[in-house]
């Protein structure tokens, strides 16, 4: 898809300008973003040659406003065409809408996000937070941070629903490719009957109920084990018909096939991290869900959730409350070593360590442990751990620091607020933090420049 450069400048384009309220924040907003620096930014993502796409400030501009309302492709595709500051900021008219970019819907916001990935939208950060370190909002001498975890849209993961789920997945994927023309497996019983009485046999409540879920969860394991072993067979009979040659949509059953083979995996994972559950045994590496395998499981210590599905993110904001640098854990790693990370992330794009770095007790370095850059911050204002008090618990650097380390948990609280991620595969978790962080800090700079 070729790039879109410019677009034609209609007679509604002079009119929307003298109805508009030119102190409204999305109006002052429009002027403020850089846009020629992520038209520059974004234009590798785009061929020469095809079919003109949409315009990257109408793209860029829909997912921002998407992400500070909090509403979904079909909401922000439909709306667009209705609320003037909105075409305003995104830089197009109704004319353009109902003509020129007349085919803008829900799939070309998904098809966006596929196209620059989340290397893209750290392009578009960067040219936001490049403007705030330039006018010198950003203070770089003081750098707090925390962490916590981004959610991903699945469900409460079980065994024994991963094991079903798995079945007819695996089921699915099999007579997908007996469509494409690969020779079926004789013998595949599907469990349909069995497995939906087993299910409901797990779920009743009363006495005993952990055996149950005990035996129904390794009975499920079994006829998962039986389906396995037949979609086995299923891809050795692809291998044999893509020898030969006799599909003739090979594209579609090679695609048809990977999925096969990566939901063996899966359901082979569950089904062993099952049966090792009731040995007695741990396995360190859990599958919490088919569609996300890469969710891991979070513990924070909180009382009302005590565990989270989805990665851990840290935080790094400055004494205002802008979102300078965030990292991204797929591991439950522990807070001690998430410091430097954010120590050498926030030098990159600043150009210098801070001067002082205010976190909570997680972050407490062991003593001889320290790297490099931690032992060049002049302050460290971090609580020790244990009945013993920091030496400088009661200086006024301190306290100060503190009040600051309590101001993250809005900044967290407003990233969080948006609701779980969609946004499939590791990608797009990225995708989902990077315009949750980017949101808030135009937010924040329409309250510092009283847009």
């Amino acid at each position: 898809m070729a790039i879109s450069y410019a677009r034609q400048v209609t007679f509604s384009a002079f009119l929307l300008q003298d109805i508009l309220d030119p102190n409204h924040w999305l109006v002052k907003l429009a002027s403020v973003i850089d846009w020629e620096a992520i038209h520059e930014r974004l234009s590798p993502y785009y061929s020469m040659v095809g079919r003109q796409g949409l315009p990257i400030r109408l793209m860029v501009g829909l997912h921002l406003l998407k992400h500070r309302e909090g509403m979904s492709d079909e909401q922000v595709a439909e709306r667009i065409r209705g609320d003037l500051y909105w075409m305003y900021f995104c830089g197009v008219d109704a004319d353009s809408l109902s003509a020129v970019y007349s085919h803008l819907d829900s799939s070309s916001m998904t098809r966006f996000r596929r196209r620059i990935g989340d290397k893209g939208w750290a392009l578009v950060e960067a040219v936001i937070r490049e403007y705030l370190i330039e006018k010198r909002l950003v203070d770089t001498s003081v750098m707090t941070t925390d962490s916590s975890c981004l959610e991903k849209h699945v469900d409460y993961p079980t065994d024994s629903g991963l094991l079903d789920r798995g079945r007819k997945n695996l089921l699915r994927g099999m007579n997908r490719l007996k469509d494409l023309g690969v020779k079926s497996v004789q013998g595949v019983r599907s469990f349909v009957r069995c497995s939906k009485k087993i299910v409901l046999f797990i779920a009743k409540l009363g006495k005993g109920r952990q055996e149950r879920i005990r035996k129904g969860t390794l009975e499920l394991a079994k006829m998962a084990s039986h389906v396995v072993r037949r979609s086995q067979k299923m891809l050795k009979h692809y291998k044999q018909a893509t020898k030969k040659g006799v599909l003739s949509k090979a594209r579609q059953a090679q695609k048809a096939a990977q999925y096969l083979a990566s939901q063996v995996g899966l359901v082979l994972h569950v089904i062993k991290q099952a049966r090792e559950r009731y040995r007695g045994r741990h396995l360190k590496k859990k599958i919490y869900s088919l569609h996300e395998p890469d969710v891991v499981c979070i513990r924070k210590g909180k009382r009302s959730r005590p565990n989270e599905y989805g990665m851990k993110f840290n935080l790094s904001v400055d004494k205002h409350g802008f979102i300078v640098a965030h990292e991204d854990q797929w591991t439950n790693v522990h807070d001690a070593k998430l410091l430097e990370p954010a120590l050498k992330h926030w030098e990159q794009v600043t150009g210098k360590l801070p001067d002082q770095v205010n976190g909570d007790r997680g972050y407490v370095q062991l003593r001889g442990s320290e790297s490099r850059r931690v032992r060049k911050v002049q302050r460290l204002c971090i609580p020790s751990k244990g009945r013993k008090a920091h030496p400088d618990h009661d200086k006024s650097w301190f306290r100060r620091g503190q009040r600051l380390r309590a101001q993250i948990e809005g900044v967290i609280g407003h990233v969080k607020s948006r609701g779980r991620c969609r946004y499939k595969g590791r990608s797009g978790s990225r995708t989902h933090l990077t315009l949750n962080c980017v949101t808030w800090n135009l937010r924040k700079l329409g309250k510092v420049t009283r847009l």
